[in-house]
């Protein structure tokens, strides 16, 4: 079967097909050159391409593809060790969590409760943002790329219930907290 074909109607009207596996597929493919002349674009004839300005000169970042290592404007990290119901203040205006790592070396499971709150949080008072769960003996981290707002500030208590207004510490030192944030 041959590339393109001619239309019933009309006589000798040609209508561009690219056969493939024996269908003719409408042919709508991109193509250069002057008035009266078409040359499809491919990797051996490419699209021509000019920019209207030249890139900025320096060091600007122009549409940073990969995160780079830098020494500098990383993330800031809030540690804790025997996190308890006497709520912690980890930020004291708006930011965002981009993760933790959090351990509880305890016999029982404990919850960390995260607050968008200035100052340190009243556990049991001061409505809970987030809730985690940390099983005895165990770790629980996370990263989150895009962040988490906090649009007052970031606030970190932990206690025996999940409940709202408990306010049961954990088992002394048992919880250690690092709170990710910027």
């Amino acid at each position: 079967m041959s590339d393109n074909i001619t239309l019933p109607e009309g006589a000798g009207t040609l209508l561009a097909t690219d056969e493939i596996l024996g269908v003719h597929v409408l042919r709508a493919k991109v193509q250069t050159g002057a008035d009266g002349t078409a040359v499809d674009v491919s990797q051996d004839d490419p699209l021509p391409v000019s920019l209207a300005e030249p890139l900025p000169a320096g060091g600007n970042t122009v549409g940073a593809v990969h995160v780079k290592p830098d020494t500098a404007g990383g993330l800031s990290v809030y540690r804790h060790i025997g996190l308890n119901s006497l709520g912690q203040n980890v930020k004291s205006s708006a930011g965002q969590v981009f993760g933790w790592h959090l351990s509880n070396t305890g016999a029982s499971g404990v919850f960390v409760k995260f607050y968008d709150a200035a100052g340190a949080p009243l556990v049991g008072v001061t409505t809970t943002f987030m809730t985690l769960y940390v099983p005895a003996g165990q770790v629980v981290s996370a990263g989150h790329t895009n962040g988490i707002a906090f649009s007052n500030g970031i606030g970190v208590g932990a206690t025996a219930g999940p409940t709202e207004p408990d306010t049961n510490d954990p088992a002394t030192d048992a919880v250690i907290v690092n709170v990710f944030y910027k």
